[in-house]
């Protein structure tokens, strides 16, 4: 009987999840307030099909002169891994990751319905199938002026050298990043490099085992006027508590990416509640994690998954945040999706 009611209970607050995820939503325009974290006017969008709202999400006009920063959802049967698309209000383009080798093709797809030839910037959190195999797709398909990437001694993966080959074919300037390290997105979009530790690379990775090559991963705090997002790579919560013991409150940020895709091995307390996000984004096609979905919807106003609401679009004018999702969740009856 006990069991039962537990489980009653459980099912109870993802209920209560679901509804307050579907109300802290935000729009596809940005104008005046609606929340405290996002901005804009909530356009009528419940008759809207699935389509519709990816245009909406892939849309530019409308985020003329925004920072914007798309998740892409991408999709195969096996854990398909990040790509994040950010864009500057002046244009400039940067992807961090680019999933495994079979979605890098879908990068490319997006990166041409938004418009993108040239990437300004690429960022290869750590070298991880899920991380690094698409890249290969974008090096023979797009011009890169710059890639980012983590100090490593060679790496026998096919996904990791088949990246680099096609990285060194067409020239692309590479450059090792570590902690202290700073780059400009643009005019007015400042990224700092909080890990990995500073000579850490590439004499930590022994065995390549996953604690290893995890806990140097790249993260990045990119800062556009009044608003700060934190990008995380595949960090697991021994090295989230050595950033909160060494950054304290300068990792507070307004966006989060949740550590390592929003499993058990990441996002501890101390770290949600140091960096406070008012958004975060779990980006995993595979999610099925609920108690960690509850345990962010308590640190963070607004979570979105990818699996659950498929592509999403975060916006900033600088001083709010707007949040646009492919899909909601759950779905209202009648329609595939609507407004976040």
């Amino acid at each position: 009987m006990m069991k039962r009611i537990q489980q009653r209970l459980f099912f109870l607050l993802l209920v209560l999840v679901a509804l307050a995820m579907a109300a802290g939503c935000g729009s596809t325009t940005p104008a005046a307030s609606a929340g405290s974290s996002s901005a804009g006017v909530k356009p009528d969008t419940a008759a809207m099909s699935a389509e519709k709202r990816k245009q909406a999400v892939f849309a530019t006009k409308p985020y003329k002169d925004l920072l914007t920063v798309r998740y892409l959802d991408l999709q195969n049967s096996e854990a398909s891994g990040d790509s994040i698309v950010i864009q500057s209000p002046d244009g400039q383009t940067m992807l961090v990751d680019a999933g495994i080798p079979a979605v890098g093709p879908q990068v490319v797809g997006y990166l041409t319905q938004l418009g993108i030839d040239k990437l300004d910037i690429a960022v290869n959190t750590h070298p991880h199938p899920d991380h690094i195999g698409g890249f290969e797709s974008v090096f023979r398909s797009k011009q890169v002026d710059q890639f980012y990437l983590g100090n490593l001694r060679p790496v026998e993966w096919s996904s990791y050298t088949s990246a680099l080959a096609a990285a060194n074919a067409k020239q692309v300037k590479q450059t090792f990043l570590e902690e202290g390290m700073e780059f400009q997105l643009g005019k007015e979009v400042h990224v700092k490099v909080m890990n990995p530790k500073k000579g850490e690379l590439p004499g930590s990775i022994k065995k390549f085992e996953l604690d290893e090559v995890n806990n140097p991963s790249i993260v990045l705090l990119l800062t556009y006027k009044n608003t700060r997002f934190l990008f995380t790579g595949d960090i697991h919560r021994e090295r989230e508590v050595e950033l909160v013991e060494k950054y304290g409150d300068q990792l507070r940020a307004d966006f989060m990416d949740a550590p390592h895709h929003g499993i058990s091995t990441s996002s501890s307390q101390s770290f949600l509640q140091t960096v406070a996000p008012k958004v975060s984004v779990i980006s995993y096609n595979k999610f099925n994690n609920f108690k960690q979905l509850l345990n962010y919807q308590k640190n963070s106003k607004s979570t979105y998954v990818t699996a659950l609401h498929g592509n999403v679009l975060i916006t900033s004018d600088g001083k709010e945040l707007n949040v646009i999702t492919e899909k909601d969740y759950p779905a209202k009856s009648g329609t595939e999706s609507s407004s976040k």
